[in-house]
């Protein structure tokens, strides 16, 4: 048994619904037979957590050390981005008293995500917490979604892509100070490493180690069914809102016109009420909030969709669906982080947002069930030895063991 482990969040481990949540579960769950576990939990005062998701996790992981934080209004946060202090969407101060242990009893510190790495700077407790070894796992590089993010949008214009790829310059700058304190950055493709290289720096990107996300052992045993229907899986309060509704608008209505029966799921928190109206309005889609098993809905299925051209970031819904055996269409940047894939054989790509291109993709796979079930055999046998917990947690524990030389 090795010393206690402080993992520090700002989103609570369980439910693993998330690319966020998902590993920080089974790196708490799997790492905490091996050494004592502290979760810290640093919440917003205006907004705090559900009692019922705080005992859901207490149960599971044991008490939770709180931490309260308020943000600062938008003319303040805009002015310390501008100043390269804070990013414009961190801007958080505490709130109140959070009552710690002894500083002594923090062996090893895991800070998750990249928000809870700037929430524990700005508590003013990251100094006070002594850590024989800090571990930052922020999954990819925030400087490059700036960068990229005109990409990822349907329908951002060319002002706003270029002021977002103007604002990644500070924000790396930012995202240097930030993990400059950690013995460890986590990320999880090789291409977010390549990127932290190229915009925040080289001699942090020598602190990175790749540790992929794994996929639940379940996943590689489901036997889809082959109905025809489609599944699309994604945050719906963010980037991927216009995504949703650019599928709804553009490219369902023309696979239904060669497939009347084909049903396309999509599966998102958050909506927007506009969103939700015009989601409830089109034929044959139907929207869910929340699923609590994800593998029952792909075993039900068919085809999945990923449509992402971010180019950073391991994709986590390509992964599952590829490990239970569904063809999944979507951009390049779909298969990021995923070695030896081949397009073609492995998942189906597309250049970009383009409607037409997705819709005959779809209507090809929906109408070919061999060839479905070719795609899908390939996809599994590429992910089944790569993209497994067990593995990514036991490197974890080791750079947990490892202080920066």
């Amino acid at each position: 048994m090795t010393g206690p482990l402080w993992v520090v969040t700002d989103q609570l481990p369980d439910p693993p619904r998330n690319g966020i949540t998902l590993p920080l579960y089974h790196y708490c769950r799997r790492l905490q037979p091996q050494r004592a576990l502290q979760l810290v939990l640093l919440e917003d005062a205006d907004a705090p957590p559900d009692p019922a998701a705080l005992a859901r996790n207490e149960a599971a992981f044991g008490p939770l050390l709180r931490v309260p934080l308020r943000r600062r209004g938008p003319a303040a946060r805009a002015l310390a981005e501008l100043r390269r202090r804070e990013m414009f969407q961190h801007g958080w101060r505490r709130a109140g008293p959070a009552v710690l242990p002894a500083p002594e009893r923090c062996d090893s510190l895991l800070v998750s995500p990249m928000s809870a790495v700037a929430k524990w700077q700005a508590s003013g407790l990251a100094e006070t917490v002594p850590a024989r070894v800090r571990v930052a796992a922020v999954n990819d590089c925030t400087s490059a979604e700036y960068f990229f993010r005109g990409l990822q949008q349907h329908g951002v214009g060319r002002a706003k892509a270029a002021l977002d790829r103007w604002r990644s310059r500070g924000i790396a700058a930012i995202e240097a100070q930030l993990l400059a304190p950690y013995d460890h950055v986590l990320m999880q493709t090789e291409a977010d490493r390549a990127l932290l290289a190229r915009l925040v720096g080289p001699r942090l990107a020598e602190r990175v180690s790749v540790v992929s996300n794994g996929v639940v052992d379940d996943y590689f045993a489901l036997q889809p069914t082959g109905r025809p229907k489609v599944v699309f899986v994604a945050e719906l309060s963010g980037e991927y809102a216009g995504t949703a509704r650019w599928l709804a608008t553009e490219v369902w209505p023309q696979v239904l016109r060669q497939h009347a029966e084909a049903e396309l799921v999509v599966v998102g928190r958050h909506a927007a009420p506009a969103l939700r109206a015009l989601l409830a309005g089109v034929p044959r889609l139907r929207h869910l909030d929340y699923v609590d098993d994800l593998g029952v809905l792909y075993a039900d299925a068919a085809v999945a969709l990923s449509p992402v051209f971010k180019g950073f970031g391991l994709i986590n819904k390509t992964l599952e669906a590829m490990a239970a055996g569904l063809p999944v269409v979507g951009g390049a940047a779909a298969f990021n982080g995923i070695p030896g894939f081949r397009a073609g054989v492995h998942g189906v790509v597309c250049s970009g947002l383009h409607g037409g291109e997705f819709a005959v993709a779809l209507r090809t796979l929906l109408g070919d069930a061999p060839r479905r079930a070719a795609l899908g055999a390939a996809a599994r046998q590429l992910v089944h030895g790569g993209f497994r917990w067990d593995s990514a947690v036991r490197r974890v524990g080791q750079l947990l063991d490892q202080p920066a030389t």
